[in-house]
């Protein structure tokens, strides 16, 4: 996620380094917002903007030095606003990334000799036979910056630093209850309740907000928003969320298994908490980041409350503000599964919605109408104009050439259905390969040379166009450990002479096979049979080419990489992948 301090960030500082200083102004300019053809315009001076400093209040002492936590913001707003009365609504970024200095921290270790919940499942195992031992511009992102754009149209424009980073006190919880009552605290401050101080100690009010906040953001700074949106009814209208996590749980954890975001192997949300912690004097949080390398449990991979208080998609039933996802479809840092599952969960509780899927990695959709469609959802929510988004369809494509290429009422698109299929045909077998993803990426072990498993469907003879989330089902065995990592990779096998592409992925703790709340210990050499996801995706297999499945135990760049040599066996003709596919059945043809 730290990826988005150079997605957004650097573009927010460089905002900010261009604030005005407070204006001055003799005169007013107009004292209502102005709107034509369904948009607010540009009609407020920026030079005469206000700038001010303020630290709202939380209602928590979570560095514990007996005084509340205050977070701080920066506000820009038009001057009309203290000349002439003008009652402006507020678009907040809220976000860990503004400190000066972020400290060094060691990564966790990603090499142990076996896997950590190895050793808990040999505990269980023994306990369970009675063996206990002891001791174990209006096109693209407009010229003048976004700052400047939404200012002159009549917006304060507000960053907040969170918890325990540049300017604000207390200490940062990865995501938790805390960032998220702090967040919650300055949108209650602009809607008129709670309590804040200016730069002298002053209790000052936001006599000048319209008592409506909208908030966006890319990663971090599109997290906090939703953190805010699950507590419930607020003056918070709208939010738009980029590549933003809507679970922790699936950032750092998947099915049971600790994985890592791509490019940060060894992180965790302690890890991060961390490095943004960067308020003066960070030792006074020493008990909180210690709390929470605690709670996070990277031994079991269990889904536990700690995990739970941090995922907004289980949530999203209190959800009151609409939402507009932004979601890249090749980002492995923050995974496509975080604005997909936000995206059904508002669904299921009839939350406004709109889903932007891009052909992108970490960070924001690029195609030049986005930021227009941006601006229309923010007009229409915030000041109630018809700004027509309203008739858009809720989902709109865009490609790896910041091209628009679609438009659909629905994800996965209408006529997707599951299709199911062995991933091998024939007699019974056992098929067996043996662990050494700690020297070989995956990319490497898509041709099997006994370290992975492949499985290939014949040519198509026509594209099959995939769009949902793949899920496998394989019986497998763990032949000499209790305890395993598992992948599964969807792969597009081109042509003889092009190399295949892995299109998603997807990854299990056998010990979880049952509960992701709860692990059970692995017999070696039992057959069990595992059910797992992959990331949701969108993909055209082309005609010629093959689908294929592959199983590998190990995943360099994401899950722990335990010494070589776990072997695991695998039943191919009782085990099977499911496709969402357009058509479905109809549409495979070999």
């Amino acid at each position: 996620m730290r990826s988005a301090l150079a997605a957004v960030g650097a573009g927010l500082l460089a905002a900010l380094s261009g604030l005005p200083a407070p204006a001055t102004a003799a005169t007013s300019g107009p004292a209502t917002i102005v709107v034509r053809d369904g948009a607010t315009q540009p009609v407020f001076d920026y030079a005469q903007a206000i700038t001010e400093e303020v630290f709202v209040e939380v209602p928590l002492d979570t560095d514990g030095d007996g005084v509340r936590d205050r977070v701080r913001l920066e506000i820009t707003r038009p001057g009309e606003t203290e000349t002439a009365g003008l009652k402006v609504g507020s678009l907040m970024i809220a976000t860990p990334y503004l400190g000066d200095d972020w400290p060094e921290v060691p990564y966790h270790d990603v090499e142990p000799d076996r896997l950590p919940q190895e050793r808990a499942a040999a505990v269980s195992l023994a306990r369970s036979a009675g063996l206990t031992r002891a001791g174990d511009d209006d096109s693209g992102y407009p010229e003048e910056g976004t700052w400047e754009f939404f200012v002159r149209r009549g917006y304060a424009m507000i960053s907040m630093e969170s918890l325990g980073t540049a300017g604000s006190t207390g200490c940062p919880d990865a995501g938790g209850p805390h960032e998220a009552a702090a967040t919650r605290a300055a949108i209650d401050w602009l809607g008129g309740s709670g309590r804040a101080y200016d730069a002298a100690g002053r209790v000052i009010t936001a006599h000048w907000s319209a008592r409506k906040v909208g908030m966006y953001g890319v990663s971090y700074n599109g997290t906090l928003p939703l953190a805010a949106a699950v507590t419930g009814a607020s003056a918070l209208k709208t939010i738009i969320p980029m590549s933003a996590v809507s679970s922790w749980y699936d950032e750092y954890r998947a099915n049971g298994l600790v994985v890592a975001p791509y490019g940060w192997q060894g992180e965790d949300v302690d890890i991060h908490a961390r490095v943004i912690l960067s308020r003066p004097n960070p030792q006074v949080c020493a008990a909180a980041m210690d709390r929470l390398a605690q709670q996070q449990d990277r031994v079991t991979g269990d889904y536990s409350p700690f995990w739970a208080q941090r995922d907004y998609a289980a949530r999203a039933g209190n959800i009151r503000a609409s939402v507009f996802i932004v979601q890249g479809l090749r980002d492995w840092n923050v995974k496509t599964k975080q604005g997909i599952q936000l995206w059904d969960a508002l669904g299921r509780h009839g939350v406004d919605r709109k889903l932007w899927l891009y052909d992108g990695d970490h960070g924001s959709a690029n195609a030049p109408q986005f930021f227009p469609a941006m601006r229309r959802w923010i007009d229409h929510y915030i000041y109630d104009i018809d700004s027509g988004i309203e008739g858009e369809a809720p989902v709109t494509f865009e490609d790896a050439d910041a091209t628009v290429t679609g438009t659909s009422p629905s994800w996965p698109v209408p006529g997707s259905a599951a299709v199911t299929l062995p991933l091998a045909t024939g007699p019974a077998r056992v098929d067996t390969f043996t662990d050494n993803g700690r020297t070989a990426p995956a990319e490497e072990l898509l041709e099997p040379a006994g370290h992975s498993l492949a499985y290939r469907s014949p040519a198509l003879t026509s594209p099959a166009r995939l769009s949902g989330t793949p899920r496998v089902a394989v019986d497998v065995s763990i032949d000499n450990r209790t305890a395993a990592n598992l992948t599964a990779l969807l792969v597009d096998y081109g042509p003889a002479g092009t190399d295949p592409v892995i299109v998603t992925r997807g990854w299990i703790d056998p010990q979880n096979r049952d509960s992701l709340a709860r692990s059970a210990p692995v017999v070696p050499g039992r057959t069990y049979r595992l059910r797992w996801d992959m990331q949701p995706q969108q993909h055209t297999f082309p005609a010629g080419h093959r689908i294929g499945v592959v199983v590998l135990a190990t995943d360099y760049d994401y899950t722990l990489r335990p010494l070589p040599g776990t072997r695991i066996s695998v039943r191919p003709a009782a085990s099977t992948v499911t496709l969402p596919l357009v058509g479905g059945r109809a549409s495979l043809r070999f």
